[in-house]
């Protein structure tokens, strides 16, 4: 039994040209991940991730935020957390239309 979306193309392009995605990778890095949730929503919207990336991206960066706010900050673990969520975004990021190919 095969997956429907093997061989199946992809409905969009998620950045019209390379400094698209230099725009946007930059712009995850320097807002220290605080934008990867409204990029991965517009990846879901053009339908080149599933609508559970944003939400996931959003649970741990602004959860994150607001726990370490709310219970306390003691330890730095608060930096650690986004600061890998960031990176993981940012390579992410730019990874979105890797598999892209113009069709022949």
């Amino acid at each position: 039994m095969s997956s429907p979306h093997v061989g199946a193309s992809i409905q969009a392009r998620m950045y019209a040209s390379i400094w698209h995605k230099v725009v946007w990778v930059v712009a995850v890095v320097a807002s220290a991940g605080l934008l990867a949730p409204p990029l991965f929503f517009i990846a879901a919207k053009k339908r080149v991730v599933s609508m559970a990336v944003p939400a996931v991206y959003a649970a741990i960066i602004y959860g994150t935020a607001v726990l370490g706010s709310l219970v306390g900050n003691p330890k730095n673990w608060v930096g650690g957390v986004l600061a890998i969520t960031m990176i993981v975004a940012a390579v992410h990021a730019s990874i979105l239309d890797a598999d892209w190919k113009r069709d022949q």
